[in-house]
């Protein structure tokens, strides 16, 4: 039986989108949720000396060594079939680890082995950066890093499903698809739903130097969520031909 740990960097947020993802899509499976409470910059100045990254390192026994909270202690102290990390961009982070987190990306690559990293752009709020479904300007979708300072509000007035309690089953699977399309589009140019072969080569160590480079040209970077791709991760064959089976379904 599954059981899957969730390391988020932040308490809220995350936790509101996974229990409710898990509640619509997957309310058989078993998860915890340990909250980090910080920027992934701040875990990589904690972890990892002189930005030395341990390819071996054991992410769970490395939090629980720093962890003062004897449950949260516990929760790390459990064995678990995966683990999976979300954390936001944070480009306007006061003491960036870029260069880091690209080697975190290689590092935490398999949610089986020593888990999976999920970037964020700019950050969790993104996944429903969305206005209307389908949303033809979503494959543009930009902001720039003044805007990322409000980012919250920014979503909150343009998004037209800010409230996550009135999600069902065919919405979830809608704006995942849009952060689907998004991410084939960055990284191998075309704005559709991609199959399962391509969805399985897609690379989050590109698209994060994708976004460094527009984040140096433009002072911008593309409204993208990645942790959304995990209502794919436990059953990638039933959701894709559900996907081509039932695509009026789905707001795509």
């Amino acid at each position: 039986m599954s059981n899957i740990l969730f390391i988020t960097e932040g308490p809220v947020d995350e936790k509101e989108f996974l229990e409710k993802m898990f509640n619509v899509c997957y309310s058989d499976k078993k998860y915890t949720i340990y909250s980090y409470n910080t920027t992934i910059h701040t875990l990589i100045s904690k972890l990892f000396e002189n930005g030395n990254i341990d390819e071996d390192l054991d992410i769970k026994l490395a939090l629980r060594e720093n962890e003062k909270d004897e449950e949260k202690r516990k929760i790390l102290s459990q064995k678990y079939t995966e683990t999976f990390l979300i954390f936001d961009f944070e480009p306007q982070h006061n003491n960036v680890k870029f260069k880091e987190v690209k080697k975190l990306l290689k590092v935490f690559n398999d949610s089986t082995d020593k888990g999976k990293l999920y970037i964020n752009y700019p950050m969790m709020q993104s996944y429903k950066h969305i206005n209307t479904m389908p949303d033809k300007k979503f494959k543009d979708k930009k902001v720039s890093i003044k805007e990322i300072q409000n980012y919250k509000g920014l979503v909150a007035k343009q998004t037209a499903y800010q409230d996550i309690r009135k999600y069902n089953y065919p919405i979830f699977i809608s704006i995942m698809l849009h952060h689907l399309m998004k991410i084939n589009y960055i990284l191998n140019g075309k704005y559709e739903i991609p199959d399962k072969n391509t969805f399985y080569d897609f690379n989050f160590s590109i698209l994060y130097n994708i976004q460094l480079k527009i984040l140096k040209k433009e002072k911008m970077v593309y409204v993208v969520n990645t942790s959304i791709l995990n209502i794919i991760e436990y059953n990638p064959t039933r959701i894709f031909e559900q996907i081509n089976k039932q695509r009026e379904r789905f707001y795509i």
